[in-house]
């Protein structure tokens, strides 16, 4: 039985990857210094660790949540920003195991083209992909969205005026 310890380090709230090894999902845990910790039994010689940054933009339904969100929100005041730069994560790796195995990850800052992990272990590994990504339909409806909620706020902005005048004159 191999065991693997995968600690991952500098993860901040804009960057929150879905970590799968073995094409299962993992949940790591956060652990005191603000890094994340799992720990993962296998039988198998060697594994496959690959993480991804799924944008909130582009799911099938992101127009139904974009503006439930806005409404619930009150018309965008309360609503958390999206990212702006739209950028997805894509990597993945193979590690050759040991009886025990320390592999520390450590992931770059956001930038809309390079690496985006760095990985240090004992044991020999090979990288498949591991790049940042500017994702370009995620970009397009962040502008239809942004465009959408300045029209909106000039709609209300012009009820509210005419609401006004009605109510004086």
């Amino acid at each position: 039985m191999n065991s693997v310890k995968l600690k991952l380090v500098g993860i901040n709230s804009k960057l929150i990857p879905n970590i799968f090894i073995d094409d299962q999902y993992v949940k790591c845990k956060k652990n005191e210094f603000g890094s994340y910790e799992t720990d993962f039994q296998t039988e198998k010689d060697e594994i496959k660790i690959a993480f991804s940054r799924e944008l909130e933009l582009k799911s099938k339904l992101w127009w139904l949540y974009a503006i439930l969100s806005f409404i619930v929100s009150v018309f965008g005041i309360f609503n958390p920003p999206y990212d702006r730069k739209c950028i997805s994560m894509d990597c993945s790796f193979i590690v050759k195991l040991k009886d025990v195995n320390n592999i520390n990850i450590k992931f770059n800052s956001l930038s809309s083209s390079g690496r985006a992990v760095e990985v240090e272990t004992e044991t020999s590994f090979e990288e498949i992909k591991n790049e940042y990504t500017v994702d370009k339909i995620a970009k397009r409806r962040w502008i239809i969205l942004l465009i959408a909620r300045i029209l909106a706020w000039i709609g209300i902005a012009i009820l509210l005026g005419w609401l006004i005048a009605n109510q004086i004159g």
